[in-house]
């Protein structure tokens, strides 16, 4: 063997060369197969914890979806004698109507209401589409006699215990008895219309 073949040989048996080039083969390693694995690893650590995030909000949206419709329910069920009363006229009459759910308000708290009577129907602007079922206001006028007080004590009980009906003008005027104030207000009353779409007969009017 030839000196010059000898030096490679010698090299490779060098410790220094040998740790070198494990090192260099290592790193080598680690940049271009090691590194791009943790760093996919890491990626994909990250999308599975928003993931599971994002499942445990949908599953807490839906709990929450579940219960609330839960209450509607029972909101609809509660309204529901309390609408049918609030929107049908009492011996075709809505003053009558209106008298027989603000009587006994009145009467709590002291007020005394001297007449009802029914003002022209004001009908109510149309969302579009508009809904199969149409609705009105019908404006009620009520003659009152009491305190100011009681007025207004009045006034926020309907507002808080009818709450489909408003209050449209109030009208109060002064008497030298400060106990018997004479008022008169224009309440607008909730009532069912036409329907925009007639209702289809039995079987759906399909034609034979």
């Amino acid at each position: 063997m030839s000196a010059d073949a000898a030096k490679p040989a010698a090299g490779l048996k060098n410790p220094m060369f040998l740790s070198a080039l494990i090192l260099a083969g290592a790193a080598f390693i680690y940049l271009f197969a090691v590194q791009p694995a943790q760093m996919s690893i890491d990626k994909a650590k990250r999308e599975l914890a928003s993931l599971t995030d994002q499942q445990r909000i949908m599953e807490r949206d839906l709990k929450d979806s579940a219960r609330v419709k839960g209450m509607l329910a029972e909101i609809d069920a509660a309204q529901k004698p309390y609408l049918d009363a609030l929107l049908t006229p009492l011996l075709e009459s809505w003053a009558m109507r209106a008298k027989s759910l603000l009587d006994p308000i009145a009467a709590d708290v002291g007020l005394g209401i001297l007449d009802y009577s029914e003002q022209p129907v004001r009908a109510l602007p149309l969302p579009k589409p508009p809904p199969r079922q149409l609705h009105a206001r019908h404006p009620i006028r009520v003659v009152c006699k009491g305190s100011y007080a009681e007025i207004a004590s009045f006034v926020l009980r309907v507002e808080k215990l009818l709450p489909y009906v408003t209050l449209q003008s109030l009208l109060i005027k002064a008497q030298k008895d400060p106990d018997a104030q004479s008022a008169e207000l224009v309440f607008e009353w909730p009532a069912k219309g036409e329907q925009s779409v007639p209702a289809l007969p039995p079987g759906g009017g399909a034609k034979k």
